[in-house]
């Protein structure tokens, strides 16, 4: 069974604020670095020639992780997904679903495992950044939402708390 579109942005609204944070302050280092954040080398410190692998910046690896932090990583059949094509080199991405955006971010760190480098050629295509900039457009929308309401500080009142669930619904319903 697929994951939905709703139970995704429920699985997103179940991390804190601080997490969140955590993933801007790792996506502008990302935006920041130039030359390319990543390089495929082909030699082992000692000069040996070796395997390919793909060896990234400490800012592209602190994404990934903060994606996992933050529940963007999300739980569908991955290898099936026709997003790939769909958003090949992040056109539509701006229009898409959050969900959307999870699902493509997803899909490249989930082949990245198969496959070295796959971030890295979507990081140059573009296609890793529009993902993650879909998702920043969406949490800036629901980021005080989300800190005062949904993360309220424990101890709130029962209205507070009723409060909160209706809050929680309304950022459900943004795209």
């Amino acid at each position: 069974m697929e994951t939905s579109d709703a139970d995704i942005k429920v699985q997103l609204l179940r991390s804190s604020p601080e997490c969140w944070q955590r993933l801007w302050s790792a996506v502008d280092d990302l935006l920041a670095e130039q030359p390319s954040p990543w390089e495929l080398r082909t030699e082992n410190a000692d000069g040996a020639l070796c395997m390919p692998y793909a060896v990234y910046t400490d800012a592209v690896n602190r994404v990934v992780h903060a994606l996992d932090e933050v529940d963007a990583i999300v739980g569908f059949d991955w290898t099936r997904w026709d997003g790939g094509r769909r958003y090949q080199y992040g056109r539509g991405l701006d229009d898409a679903p959050v969900a959307d955006a999870c699902r493509v971010l997803t899909s490249i760190t989930r082949a990245e495992r198969f496959s070295d480098g796959t971030i890295g050629r979507a990081l140059d295509e573009g296609t890793f950044l529009a993902a993650l900039l879909r998702l920043r457009r969406w949490y800036d929308g629901i980021a005080q939402i989300h800190a005062e309401h949904i993360h309220a500080p424990v101890g709130h009142s029962l209205i507070s708390r009723i409060t909160s669930r209706f809050r929680l619904f309304q950022a459900l319903l943004r795209e």
